[in-house]
């Protein structure tokens, strides 16, 4: 509301003359009785009288005979009614009117016109377009009730969003009003449509006065045919600042002529005024930056959430690795038992001497039996065992062997001697195996066919045991 007093009072002050001065200009004009008075102006523009005088307001070379000078009449609002508002003014210097109007000076003396004007630029628009509604895009300008005066059509006067419109009147009859003395209402000029709410606007006693300030950055703007034999101008002005468009990631606020422009990642805020026309301030960045983090510069301890994601690696970190060692353990534990259920090693069974071995499974494959077929070997008690049948190897019985423990060969005791004495037969097979001959057909005379079977038999496998090489895996080992 300030602002807007402040544009009025400025408006009131220099009455489009200062406003205008863009393009305005005020000339002085003379005009000496017997003349006439000539105004043109260009096709755009109009006349806009400031001040009108007539009489002898001084020593001029309309005053022939230096006489009594110092009166003088307004003559404004005569003015106002042959000139204004128009781009072409002509009338008789003196006339009826001037001469009705004058008050102030004898009637024989020499009197004439002083008058100061200007040519003000008003928006124009043809007939074609006078039959629709006509919508000025500049800034700030000034609308002539002499163009487009229509009930059927009506200027349409947009700002952007933020800003208010505020209308100014130039009002040619109210020179004429105060004169008359007239206590009829003033004439209706037009309506003013500000969304939704309607107002009209009459002729007054002011020339110039401020007309509507808009609530909305947009009103029509209607004037009616032949409301005034004087006519009016109206200025518009579109007042304020436009709302702001807040930077990336930032928040805006308005209130009046006060703006406040804030981050929403942070609690950074900056505080516009509008100064007129644009606003006045800094407004920062909200933008995030990633700032890169030098390689030697330690890592901040004092930031919470730095030490939570430091620990939390760590003890990742730590599960990975005591997983991977599990899984390896296992997986080796698992290839060894793997590797000790194919390699089967021959085992003595707990709190026993020795193993008594089939004869009829050979040697190779006894080697690598597993503690459990060993024991399928053994004899079952109540069974008749032949006391003769070498064993395999002997271990003292306070001596503790891991049933997984493998036999080494010099670990193998030598065989038991046999009870009965051999032979003659079987010392002279002894002899022929040792000394490398085979037994002949001279062999036979000894007597062999008439030991026992069971007695041959036993002798046979003791001479084996104790003289003929043993077959281990398809070795040959010597057992001396």
């Amino acid at each position: 509301m300030a602002l807007m007093e402040k544009e009025r009072r400025v408006a009131q002050s220099y009455v489009l003359f200062i406003y205008m001065c863009g393009y305005v200009y005020s000339d002085h004009i003379r005009v000496c009785p017997g003349d006439d008075l000539d105004i043109n102006c260009p096709i755009d523009e109009v006349i806009l009288p400031k001040s009108a005088k007539f009489g002898r307001m001084g020593y001029t070379e309309c005053t022939i005979v230096k006489d009594f000078i110092g009166c003088e009449n307004d003559i404004l609002y005569l003015i106002d009614k042959w000139c204004s508002g128009q781009s072409h003014c002509v009338a008789n210097v003196p006339n009826k009117e001037l001469i009705q109007a004058n008050t102030a000076c004898l009637p024989y003396m020499r009197k004439y016109l002083e008058l100061e004007y200007s040519c003000l630029k008003v928006i124009s628009a043809s007939e074609a377009d006078c039959r629709m509604n006509k919508s000025p895009t500049d800034r700030e300008g000034i609308i002539s009730s002499h163009v487009c005066t229509s009930v059927q059509s009506a200027w349409i006067i947009t700002a952007m969003l933020g800003q208010k419109i505020q209308l100014n009147i130039i009002d040619f009859g109210s020179e004429q009003f105060k004169m008359d003395n007239n206590t009829d209402p003033f004439p209706l000029y037009g309506y003013i449509q500000d969304g939704s709410k309607r107002v009209q606007f009459n002729g007054g006693l002011e020339r110039e006065r401020p007309l509507y300030d808009s609530e909305s950055n947009e009103i029509s703007l209607q004037m009616l045919e032949d409301s005034s034999k004087f006519g009016f101008l109206i200025q518009y002005r579109k007042i304020g600042c436009p709302d702001l468009s807040p930077p990336a990631h930032a928040w805006y606020k308005r209130d009046g002529d006060q703006a406040v422009i804030g981050c929403e990642w942070s609690q950074k805020t900056w505080h516009l005024s509008c100064d007129g026309r644009s606003w006045s301030g800094v407004v920062g960045n909200c933008s995030v930056t990633v700032t890169r983090q030098p390689p030697n510069e330690e890592i901040d301890t004092s930031n919470p959430s730095v030490l939570w994601l430091v620990c939390l690696a760590s003890v990742c970190l730590v599960v990975v690795v005591v997983v991977c060692v599990i899984g390896v353990v296992c997986i080796r534990k698992h290839r060894i038992k793997q590797d000790v259920q194919k390699t089967m090693t021959l085992q003595r069974v707990p709190g026993q001497g020795h193993y008594d071995l089939d004869p009829n499974i050979e040697m190779a494959s006894m080697l690598y039996l597993p503690y459990k077929l060993c024991e399928e070997q053994q004899p079952q008690q109540g069974t008749l065992s032949d006391p003769h049948r070498p064993t395999s190897y002997l271990i003292p019985q306070d001596e503790v062997v891991n049933e997984l423990t493998p036999i080494r060969i010099w670990e193998r005791p030598l065989p038991d001697l046999p009870d009965k004495p051999l032979t003659s037969g079987t010392a002279a097979t002894h002899t022929a195996v040792r000394s490398g001959r085979t037994p002949g057909d001279g062999d036979e005379a000894v007597g062999i066919s008439n030991v026992p079977e069971s007695t041959t038999t036993t002798q046979s496998r003791g001479d084996d045991l104790n003289d003929k090489p043993v077959q281990i895996g398809h070795k040959y080992l010597s057992q001396q």
